[in-house]
């Protein structure tokens, strides 16, 4: 970490050195804010999911990133849910003045979203507790040693990271991309892309057709055509001027380019779509939207229910988990895009939106060339999802207003059943799979955030001080210690779809002391399908409605 003078003359070394170490624990969703500071920091995603957002970026962080915040930058964070542990490093450069490249070389390294195992993320972090930090002599030199040991393995792993994307021609072509996005207005030739890749011509088409589904002068357009669409519905300039900015000097031309990808003239596209709204994405990239949007395609199953809570039926979806009665009668002309997503099938479908989760992110400049999309956060609680559709969507009110109601029937659901629980009564959720293993679920989601309701049970103390394994929302039980993890007066416990109950039940009778249990010998364990545990905005609405009958 010390660096020497390159001319051989003698040099003030660079250095860094630690100046606090904070630690943060959520037991659920919670949010913070960094102030502007002049040191540099380095956030530390030890357990659980953080949507961080740096300078107007937001990004998502599992177990092991390490994300760098520099010197006067604005930062907030939003924790995922319970069980999220981070610790934030702040550091300073001594001597950065002198050896100005370096400390930009390293920076710029550790800017790549440096990851290391979680496990030895852990490990730094305990031994650079903040309680340390006034202490002299060797035990504060032994800190700063261990917190140069910590970025002297950032650097090494962020240096193999970049050697391999180097030698790897998906991220080449996949900086070209970047490049094209940035610089659409440019002639760029073929030619010219595949020596910024670094690869030979064939090479760099074979890669850009199999990851665009087209080639480079095609998606160029398409990228021309969609910056147009901003300009023309965001300004009152004229059609020529339109044309200047995205790259063609021929207005007739740009004129013919856009009516065949738009089916309409520049200047009929300016007057429908003037003044539509913004929305911004999980990634902070800002995107102007048809208002409103009606053929939307979305490619997580597992919150679609969002947008059928709202009475929107996607023209395409991944319907992988959609085989309930329920959701059949809300998809019936929704067309399958297939898991993976298939871009192909969402092209035939013409949407004028896409709504991408984190999963398919990668094929977001694909898909991005065939629609305005949006990258959404499946993983983010339901409500914070329900508020982020009715800003893509230019619904906000109609879902502040599903989420109002949501809440009122929630608590007046619970008045009603005061009388079928003690007041204090205790629950817990489990899940018996159809392998016979059984896990604690240890999430405020599902029909925990039902269960957990102010006015509903308690989650006993003791499965309160459990943690599950680092970036999990589950612990998997051993029969051996079933007493210390199926807690609670009331046990819920959700079985694989199609299972039949007694099976469940027999199975469990031979599981070592499940017969002990005080909810099991007060008869006060309920088995559910898993179904009603998800997530989504639809089956959650559903789940309220038939609660009563399914707790009986």
């Amino acid at each position: 970490m010390f660096l020497p003078s390159s001319n051989g003359r003698s040099a003030s070394p660079l250095t860094f050195v630690l100046t606090d170490a904070f630690r943060l624990t959520c037991e659920g969703p919670e949010s913070l804010t960094l102030e502007q500071t002049d040191d540099l920091r380095l956030l530390l995603v030890l357990q659980g999911t953080v949507e961080a957002k740096i300078e107007q970026r937001a990004q998502s962080a599992g177990p092991g990133v390490c994300l760098l915040i520099v010197s006067g930058s604005d930062a907030s964070l939003i924790s995922q849910g319970a069980g999220c542990d981070v610790c934030l490093l702040s550091f300073a450069a001594l001597n950065a003045r002198a050896n100005g490249s370096a400390v930009q070389r390293i920076l710029k390294l550790l800017s790549g979203r440096a990851k290391l195992p979680a496990a030895v993320l852990h490990e730094y972090a305990d031994s650079l507790k903040s309680e340390d930090r006034q202490q002299d002599g060797l035990p504060r030199l032994g800190r700063q040693i261990r917190f140069l040991s910590l970025l002297s393995l950032l650097l090494e792993q962020c240096v193999l990271e970049e050697k391999k994307q180097l030698c790897d021609p998906k991220h080449a072509v996949k900086q070209t991309l970047s490049f094209m996005q940035k610089n659409y207005s440019l002639n760029l030739t073929i030619q010219q892309l595949a020596d910024m890749a670094r690869l030979p011509r064939w090479q760099y088409l074979r890669v850009f057709k199999k990851m665009t589904g087209s080639n480079p002068s095609s998606y160029m357009t398409r990228l021309r055509i969609e910056q147009a669409k901003r300009l023309l519905s965001d300004s009152n300039g004229q059609v020529w001027e339109v044309a200047h900015r995205v790259g063609y000097q021929d207005e007739y031309y740009f004129n013919r380019r856009f009516k065949l990808a738009t089916g309409i003239s520049p200047g009929q596209y300016a007057r429908i779509y003037a003044h539509r709204p913004d929305a911004t994405d999980r990634r902070g990239t800002t995107h102007r939207l048809p208002a409103p949007a009606e053929r939307i395609v979305y490619d997580d199953a597992g919150t679609l229910g969002d947008l059928l809570a709202l009475d929107i039926a996607p023209v395409g979806a991944n319907l992988r988990f959609c085989d309930n009665d329920s959701f059949t009668d809300k998809i019936q002309s929704t067309q399958e895009i297939g898991f993976p997503l298939d871009p192909d099938k969402i092209r035939t479908l013409n949407p004028d939106l896409v709504l991408l989760s984190r999963y398919g992110s990668d094929r977001h400049p694909e898909l991005s060339a065939i629609a305005p999309t949006i990258g959404l956060n499946e993983y983010a609680p339901m409500h914070l999802r329900m508020q982020k559709l009715g800003e893509v969507l230019g619904i906000r009110e109609r879902t502040r207003q599903w989420l109002d109601s949501y809440d009122m029937r929630r608590e007046k659901l619970w008045h009603r059943l005061q009388s079928r629980k003690a007041r204090h009564e205790s629950a817990t959720v489990l899940f018996y799979d159809c392998n016979g293993r059984l896990y604690l679920l240890h999430r405020f989601r599902g029909l925990a955030k039902l269960l957990y309701h102010p006015l509903g049970f308690r989650m006993d103390e003791r499965v309160q001080r459990l943690r599950p394994a680092r970036g999990h929302y589950y612990i998997s039980i051993a029969s051996d210690r079933l007493s210390e993890y199926a807690i609670g007066d009331r046990l819920f416990v959700f079985t694989h779809p199609g299972r039949h109950t007694s099976d469940s039940l027999s199975e469990l009778n031979r599981w070592p002391g499940w017969n002990r249990l005080p909810a099991v010998q007060a008869g006060k364990v309920h088995y559910l399908d898993s179904f009603w545990n998800s997530d989504d905005a639809f089956t959650s609405q559903l789940t309220l409605e038939r609660f009563p009958d399914l707790w009986s």
